[in-house]
C-alpha cells in the first residue's frame, strides 16, 4: 500500500528508511512509533515484513495515514534478512538509506533534523548507535574519522546509524542473498575498501540497538565463521591480511607494558628494578 506526496513526482525524498520485519510486533510498535514522532519529513518509509504470523500486519496498517509524506509496505515470505533489506532497497526512491530493522528506533524526534541541517555528500554517513540491553545502555559505538580496514575487521559500522546512498547500490550491487549473518560487513568491504566509497563521520547517536533476545552464539557457528572468512578470502585482501594479523597480535601483547607506561611511578619502579637486574648480572660476569 503507498501513499505518496504529489510533490515526489518532481523532486526525490532526501531519505529513505527501511523497516525490515518479521513476528516482533512489540520491536516493530517502537520503532515506527519513533519514525513518525520524527519533526524532519522529507524522507519516505518502507516496511518490509515476511509474512508475519502474528498481529504485526494489524500494526503496519495503523499507520497508513499521514504519520508519513510517502509509506509504502509489503508482507510477503522472503528467504531471510538481507532478501528483505534488497526488496526495501528496489522500492526506495531517496537519496540515502537507512536500514532501521524492527526492535531498532531513532532516539529522538529530532535527530533526522539535525543530519539534514548540514550538506551531505559522502557516499556513506556515519553515525553512532547506541547499544542497549534490558533497557539500559551498555555501550556506543564511535566511529573513527578515517574508516579503514583495520576498522571493519575489528569493530564494523552499524547498519542503525549508518546513511548510505542509494546510488552505491546500483554501483556494486546489493546484499547477498546467500549469507545468513555478514552480508552488511560484506556490503562496507566491497564500497569502502575495493570501491573506496567515500565516509563522513556524523557525530551524532541516532539510533539504538536492542540485544534482548539476540543470541552471541551466532558469531560461534561455523556458519558465521565461514562466512567471514569468505569475505576475507578476496584477492585484494590477500597480501595485507596477513601483515594487519601480525600487528594486531603484537599491539596486544604491547598492551600490558603499555598501560605500565601510563602508570609513572609504576614506570619508574619497573624500570629501576631492571637497571638492578642487569647491573647485578654485570657485576657476576666481573667477578
Amino acid at each position: 500500500m503507498t501513499k505518496t506526496s504529489i510533490f515526489q513526482f518532481f523532486m526525490p525524498y532526501n531519505l529513505s528508511i527501511i523497516t525490515v520485519n518479521r513476528n516482533n510486533a512489540k520491536g516493530l510498535q517502537k520503532t515506527m512509533e519513533s519514525v513518525c514522532t520524527q519533526t524532519f519529513r522529507d524522507f519516505e518509509y518502507i516496511v518490509v515484513d515476511g509474512a508475519s504470523t502474528d498481529n504485526d500486519v494489524d500494526i503496519i496498517k495503523s499507520f497508513d495515514n499521514d504519520c508519513f509524506s510517502s509509506y509504502k509496505w509489503i508482507s510477503e515470505t522472503d528467504t531471510g534478512v538481507y532478501q528483505a533489506m534488497n526488496k526495501g532497497l528496489k522500492i526506495a526512491t531517496g537519496e540515502y538509506v537507512l536500514f532501521l530493522n524492527s526492535g531498532d528506533f531513532l532516539v529522538d524526534n529530532e535527530v533526522l533534523g539535525k543530519i539534514f541541517s548540514k550538506n551531505n555528500s559522502a557516499d556513506i554517513l556515519c553515525g553512532r548507535c547506541n547499544v542497549s540491553e534490558n533497557g539500559k545502555v551498555v555501550w556506543t559505538s564511535n566511529p573513527p574519522e578515517n574508516i579503514t580496514f583495520g576498522t571493519l575487521l575489528d569493530e564494523g559500522l552499524a547498519h542503525q546509524s549508518t546513511l548510505i546512498k542509494r546510488s552505491l547500490f546500483s554501483e556494486i550491487g546489493l546484499y547477498r542473498e546467500d549469507f545468513k549473518y555478514n552480508s552488511d560487513i560484506d556490503f562496507w568491504y566491497r564500497s569502502i575498501i575495493i570501491n573506496l566509497a567515500s565516509t563522513s563521520i556524523l557525530n551524532l547517536v541516532i539510533s539504538d540497538y536492542n540485544l534482548d533476545g539476540i543470541s552471541s552464539k551466532e558469531h560461534n557457528t561455523d556458519e558465521y565463521k565461514n562466512e567471514i572468512k569468505q569475505i576475507l578470502s578476496q584477492s585484494n585482501f590477500e597480501k595485507f591480511l596477513p601483515d594487519y594479523e601480525n600487528w594486531r597480535k603484537e599491539k596486544k601483547s604491547m598492551e600490558v607494558y603499555s598501560w605500565v607506561k601510563t602508570k609513572k611511578f609504576l614506570d619508574l619502579i619497573i624500570k629501576t628494578i631492571y637497571k638492578m637486574v642487569v647491573f647485578k648480572q654485570k657485576f657476576k660476569k666481573q667477578n
